[in-house]
């Protein structure tokens, strides 16, 4: 039978399915229509919850919310009886079939049979014998997981959170359940089923499944092919946050990431043929193999779904987005919580490391660099489940075997023991496979490593001499340590270390290896359960912090022991055992990671590692056992660079897979971070810097590696720039490596994020000491000129390399990531610095200039910090870049000088709260070192001009620039200059300083007859009208007005209220004194039809001001004015006429009622000859009649005046 697949949407799964043995059925899925049903009527499902925990709880022990208003009672009934807890219980489909809630009938087909639902029904009816459970030690309680992660990535307990039992207590699996029929159920016997279920919750684990689910929904999220704990940033770790009621959730431990570790097993012999043994010992290695990368398995106590046997494909071994993650020995994943783990270097690595970079240290390790894995090869599922030879004793399932009573429990071990003090080899091996398959389950395998079976399987492995039969004891005693969660003390009596040490001494390979493994699985027991007792009861003095303080006493020969298995000549699996072993122990760190850091294991490490002919996953575990004896052992560092050169390492970069990388980036890291404790790192750093691939490798592992490759080899190069500025050239003149960094701040793994943060910490951390290194060089430079020749030679050759660097700061600045981490005060200052110092000529300032200046403009994308620091500014960069821009021979270099000058005061123009010294320092700036500029600006090279024409504007709108400054003549021409050229050219900050010009009372209006604009700019509205050219329109009509007020006449007082048929007005027109006028200003009479155009703006702003310059046209050339005003006199007509909407302004109304009679008096007057049209007269003399009536205050009496002029006018006309 295929093992069911464990997913589902937790808010439609039914109770049962939230248990170990519990399966996909009928009954589950009814539940689920129940919960549609619910939903269908209620608008969310009966269970919910924030939280996966608080959910399961909810659908284990709550009953169903009731259904609130008035649902029909055949709706109640059918949702409570699909909604009853107990799957035996609900309702069946015959019964659902015939239900009263259906209007229609239908047909009721007949369903296949669910075996696997019936054997969990009849599983879950056995009682549960709990007599042998109460008289086990409180010590000896353990959860089923066999090896869980508390989410800091220490062993931690499996808590049962709500189960609150004492003793060694024996979950029931599945809820209580019966084997009666279903009745049909009535709506109160529904709701008796869903009364009391509060037991059903001690079956269940809710944080172990929390843990699992999370795991998953992370990996798949992450893409990842492997098994990541929980990060260790909230309050519960192992919480599911429930985003809504369709969130799908993986509750499968293995996730068929279970691979063969020994040919399934099958290399332990079953019979007393030697040939048998060897003739299998062939392909033992190559299966091996598949289990280099594979976590701890979690034995699942009374599971009838067995691990997936699928192997790892070497595409998923190789993926770059596997990573191992810490699994943790037996009784650490049980029986504490405190971190067993490292997640951080020891207090001794910091105090070592204290010269070096904190923050680096704080994020150089990923809790897959401490992964463990198991040593002893796992028994297969496949394989236990082939049918067993005949026994003299019932062959118990686990899940039966683990809830026998005390009673038969003694029986069955007297029964074993006795068979294998009297029995026939044959029969023992027998009994051995029996137990090799109760193993597999942690319960199982708790009783009989902590019961007489394992005493007795210790006293046959010290007296058997027969080797095939020892291979299977060894094996046996390995697997049940594998899968045990908890090993009294009692057993480091039995001689077991000394049992298990001859089988390593023994002269058969397959003995050795068994016994390497049981070894290894058993040590790594003991240095997790010494480094708990010592969290568990502080030690008196520090001092006695290296001495094991539990019941085990490991003594320095069984070390030395193990670590010999490494020399040269051992079987190659006996020594992965022996790496694994030591990979495992050493990820505890402390006392039992310094038993390994003599010189014996770290050359035989080192040659495992670098050999040629060895097996990859021998390799690699010998590289990681590499790293965690130096990570944890700093001092040791150099001896192992001494046998792994530093080259190699970086070459792995390039070529080696994933894992390798990882290791490699990992002492790679930790020669760099911990370069302080070498004699000479500079002869150990000569071959990175001659390898012209570690850049690249660096580069590419950035760009293209899993999160946490990427994450390492970004400390990599932060660490290299800390040791040498000369990386920074190599790395940071590369637009790749940068882009890729911006990039990398979108992602979401939170470990890269960490690391991302210190590159940028670090690499950032540099630039200050680099610009004071560039400033000194400069000087030296500068020095050397002065002083002679010889001098500057010397100093020259020092300094280039210096200087030659200074393109990184420019690169770093245009990077998103690193450009607010260097706009600091201590960096401006020093920018300020250098530029003051560049104002002096030297050797290679031309191209220096230009970085410096390309430094500045990209600085200033910082505002804040400008704004913050604004006398770094205004005494010290302005003033220099006003003195570079003299005499520059470099065009680009003067636009930058300008550009920068622009931004610069753009920023503080913008800043309403500069006052003070900063604004004074400003006004200095544009008086003393921006004007006496600005007539070799306004001669410069495009676009230097528009920039200082620009400036100019807003300086004189802030009134930090008085006109009276700028009113030379040839200033003045040059500023207008632009109306005699292509007007299609103009900028609107041409326009705009012309109109400051002419607003300007200090003005000469004689200055402005002399230039002859008039028709110019008359011109130039007409192009922005027609060219719809929006930013340049106010102010061309600003000044369009600007030259009518100066030529009104003396005496004139402005006013918008328009006077043009007051008494007097009309024959005080001609009284204009033409020397104080623009003698031109006629030539804007031919105008009057665009103004007219403009005042039907619907822009408020634009007609005022349009109707506006027709009234003072006509005040100021009332001839011209008249002639283009009649000639266009449709247009006033039809803004007169929209009049009756209620949103046209009645001054606009008023000036163009006063123009047309103004314009009939000027017609009559002078009897001028012209074209008008009788019907327009007509139709605006109704208008106007119209609005004698109007109640607009003023208006009407108005109305009533050009009335009558109208009248006056010829009907002939």
């Amino acid at each position: 039978m295929l093992p069911q697949a464990k997913r589902g949407t937790p808010c439609y799964m039914a109770p049962e399915l939230f248990e170990d043995g519990g399966v996909h059925s009928y009954a589950s899925d009814f539940w689920a229509l129940g919960c549609v049903l619910y939903e269908c009527y209620a608008g969310k499902p009966p269970f919910v919850g924030r939280e996966f925990t608080q959910l399961v709880k909810s659908i284990l022990s709550d009953p169903p919310p009731p259904l609130e208003g008035s649902p029909s009672p055949s709706f109640v009934n059918i949702v409570n009886s699909l909604l009853i807890k107990d799957p035996a219980e609900r309702i069946k489909w015959p019964e659902l079939c015939v239900h009263a809630f259906w209007r229609n009938k239908f047909s009721q087909v007949s369903l296949p049979p669910q075996p696997a639902f019936e054997n969990m029904i009849e599983l879950y009816a056995k009682p549960c014998l709990s007599e042998r459970n109460g008289d086990r030690s409180s010590q000896s309680k353990t959860p089923p997981k066999y090896r869980e992660k508390d989410p800091r990535g220490a062993s931690r307990k499996d808590e049962n959170s709500l189960a609150g039992s004492k003793g060694h207590e024996t979950p029931v699996k599945g809820t209580p359940v019966g084997r009666k029929t279903q009745p049909k159920a009535s709506g109160r016997g529904a709701e008796e089923k869903h009364k009391d279920h509060s037991s059903a919750i001690k079956r269940v684990n809710l944080l172990r499944l929390s843990r699992i689910a999370k795991t998953n929904l992370q990996k798949e999220n992450e893409k990842e092919n492997y098994r990541r704990p929980v990060p260790n940033s909230s309050e519960n770790e192992s919480e599911v946050k429930i985003e809504n009621t369709d969130m799908e959730l993986d509750f499968d431990e293995n996730n068929e990431e279970e691979v063969h570790d020994e040919s399934d097993g099958s290399d332990v012999p079953t019979c007393t043929s030697e040939e048998k043994v060897s003739s299998q010992n062939q392909e033992q290695f190559k299966v091996e193999e598949g289990d280099n990368n594979v976590d701890r398995a979690d034995s699942q106590a009374g599971s009838n779904l067995p691990a997936s046997d699928e192997s790892k494909t070497c595409d998923q071994e190789s993926s770059s987005d596997h990573v191992e993650v810490a699994a943790t020995p037996p009784s650490v994943s049980s029986q504490h919580r405190n971190q067993r783990i490292k997640e951080s270097p020891g207090a001794a690595l910091e105090s070592e490391w204290s010269k070096t970079s904190n923050s680096i240290s704080k994020v150089l390790w990923h809790t897959s660099d401490l992964s463990v894995r198991p040593v002893m090869p796992s028994r297969k599922a496949d394989k236990m489940s082939e049918a067993l030879p005949s026994l003299p004793f019932e062959a118990l399932h686990p899940s039966d075997f683990v809830r026998m009573s005390k009673e038969k429990l003694d029986a069955l071990n007297n029964r074993i023991i006795s068979i294998f003090g009297s029995a026939g080899t044959s029969e023992k091996q027998n009994v051995i496979r029996y137990l090799e398959m109760l193993s597999n389950n942690t319960e199982a395998a708790n009783i009989l490593t902590n019961g007489p079976i394992m005493l007795m399987l210790v006293k046959m492995l010290r007296l058997s001499k027969t080797s095939a039969f020892r291979v299977q004891l060894a094996s046996l005693i390995g697997l049940l340590i594998r899968h045990s969660t908890f090993i009294e003390d009692d057993l480091s009596n039995s001689g077991i270390l000394i049992a298990l040490s001859d089988g390593l001494r023994d002269y058969q390979e397959k003995v050795r290896r068994f016994s390497m493994a049981a070894l290894g699985e058993l040590l790594f027991y003991i240095s997790t359960q010494n480094e708990q007792a010592k969290d568990n009861n502080p030690l008196e003095s520090p001092s006695k912090n290296n001495k094991p303080v539990s019941g085990w006493q490991v003594p320095n020969s069984l070390v030395s022991l193990v670590s010999s298995v490494l020399r040269k000549g051992e079987d190659d699996m006996t020594q992965l055992y022996a790496l694994r072993t030591i990979e495992n122990i050493c990820s505890q760190g402390g006392y039992w990671a310094s038993r390994f850091t003599s010189q014996d294991v770290i050359s035989n490490l080192c040659y495992i590692y670098g050999a040629v002919g060895k097996q990859e996953s021998m390799r690699l575990t010998a590289g990681s056992c590499l790293v965690r004896l130096v990570r944890f052992n700093p001092h040791i560092t150099q001896s192992v660079i001494d046998k792994l050169s530093l080259k190699d390492i970086a070459s792995a970069l390039n070529k080696g897979s994933p894992r390798e990388q990882q290791i490699c980036l990992n002492l790679l890291n930790m020669v760099l971070l911990g370069s302080h404790l070498f004699s000479n790192i500079g002869r150990y750093l000569q071959p990175l810097v001659e390898d012209k691939n570690l850049v690249p490798s660096l580069v590419s592992l950035i760009e293209q590696g899993t999160e946490t490759l990427r994450g390492k080899a970004l400390l990599s190069v932060a660490l290299l720039c800390k040791n040498g500025k000369r990386w920074l050239l190599q790395f940071f003149c590369n637009a790749r490596l940068l882009h890729t960094v911006d990039r990398l701040a979108k992602e979401k793994d939170n470990y890269l994020q960490q690391c991302l943060d210190s590159f940028l910490r670090e690499v950032a951390s540099t630039v200050p000491g680099l610009l004071d290194s560039i400033t000194g060089d400069i000087q030296q430079m500068m020095g050397g000129r002065r002083h002679g020749q010889n001098s500057a030679l010397t100093s020259r050759a020092a300094a280039k390399n210096n200087v030659n660097l200074f393109p990184v700061v420019l690169h770093l600045l245009e990077s998103s990531s690193f450009k607010s981490r260097l706009v600091t005060h201590q960096i401006l200052r020093q920018l300020a610095n250098l530029i003051q110092v560049v104002e002096t000529p030297f050797q290679g300032r031309d191209d220096f200039q230009i970085t410096l200046l390309r430094v500045l403009e990209s600085i200033l994308e910082e505002s804040p910090v400008i704004l913050e620091s604004p006398n770094i500014f205004t005494q010290g960069i302005l003033p220099s870049l006003a003195v570079l821009y003299k005499g520059n021979k470099d065009g680009n270099a003067r636009f930058l000088c300008l550009k920068i000058m622009f931004d610069v005061m753009v920023i503080f123009l913008n800043e309403p709260s500069l006052k003070g010294q900063s604004s004074e320092d400003l006004r200095l700036i544009s008086n003393s070192h921006f004007l006496p500029l600005y007539p070799t600006l306004i001669e410069d090279e495009d676009p230097i001009p528009m920039y200082a024409q620009k400036l100019l504007v807003m300086l004189i709108e802030f009134d930090y620039i008085k006109i009276p400054d700028i009113l030379d003549p040839k200033m003045v021409s040059k500023c207008f200059g632009f109306l005699l050229g292509d007007l299609t050219n103009a900028n609107v900050n041409n326009v705009k300083l012309c109109l400051a010009l002419a607003s300007a009372p200090e003005m000469d209006s004689k200055l402005f007859s002399q230039l002859k604009v008039v028709r110019k700019i008359g011109n130039l509205l007409e192009l922005v009208y027609a060219k719809d050219m929006e930013d340049f329109l106010e102010p061309t009509l600003g000044l369009f007005k600007a030259f009518l007020l100066r030529s009104s006449g003396n005496g004139f007082v402005y006013t918008k209220e328009p006077t043009l048929l007051l008494d007097g007005s009309f024959e005080s027109s001609g009284s204009v004194n033409q020397q104080q006028c623009i003698r031109d200003i006629m030539d804007f009479g031919s105008n009057v039809g665009v103004l007219l155009e403009l005042s039907a703006s619907h822009e408020p702003n634009i007609a005022d001001v349009a109707s506006e310059c027709v009234v003072l046209l006509l005040k100021a050339a009332p001839r011209e004015a008249t002639t283009g005003f009649l000639t266009n006199l449709s247009k006033a007509g039809s803004i007169l006429e929209s009049w009756r909407s209620k949103g046209v302004s009645h001054l606009l109304l008023n000036r163009l009622l006063q123009a047309v009679g103004y314009s009939c008096r000027q017609y009559l007057s002078h009897a001028m000859i012209l074209s008008i049209s009788a019907a327009e007269i007509t139709r605006i003399q109704g208008i106007v009649s119209e609005l004698k009536s109007s109640s607009i205050p003023g208006l009407a009496n108005v109305a009533s005046v050009v009335f009558s002029e109208l009248q006056r006018l010829p009907r002939r006309i």
